[in-house]
């Protein structure tokens, strides 16, 4: 008997103490996959990256080194697009540089609304205008860090590229 009471007890207070939240999971461990590190000094580790953005069709947001966003969008279908954006960092070590990145999704979609406004005096007079209209409005239906490392062995590989041209 007692046995089922401590199995209640410990069933109980797993329970109270709720799910964790992403900051209560977060370890910051090192992750291959979101830093690479080169024998070049920063600045040509970081042009590569910024030429190897533009080479995929990146906008480049933020040049200015040691840090730099490209920022690209497809077009899923009609009313729905997305954005991946590519955070790049340069820095310093002692035999080369380090770069840093991290890209992310996010989807969006496009919802219609109607509205509609009427206005009358019913009283005085039995006549109302009314104004119907539509209107777009951008919805943010995703929106996540990228996890796949093959991902970013293909940046890192075309930044080397880069790197020997």
């Amino acid at each position: 008997m007692k046995r089922y009471g401590l199995i209640f007890t410990l069933a109980l207070l797993a329970g109270c103490s709720g799910p964790l939240t992403y900051a209560e999971r977060e370890q910051f461990r090192a992750d291959s996959r979101f830093s690479r590190n080169f024998s070049a000094a920063p600045e040509p580790v970081c042009e590569a990256a910024r030429r190897a953005l533009l080479r995929d069709g990146y906008i480049i947001e933020n040049g200015a080194e040691p840090r730099l966003e490209g920022v690209k969008e497809f077009q899923i279908e009609k009313g729905r697009h997305a954005i991946l954006r590519v955070y790049a960092t340069c820095g310093q070590r002692a035999d080369g540089s380090i770069l840093f990145v991290t890209a992310t999704e996010e989807h969006f979609d496009v919802l219609t609304s109607r509205q509609s406004t009427s206005v009358g005096v019913p009283l005085v007079s039995p006549i109302s205008i009314s104004k119907n209209s539509e209107v777009d409005n951008q919805v943010k239906t995703l929106g996540e860090t990228v996890a796949d490392k093959k991902f970013y062995e293909r940046f890192y590989r075309a930044v080397q590229q880069e790197l020997v041209r």
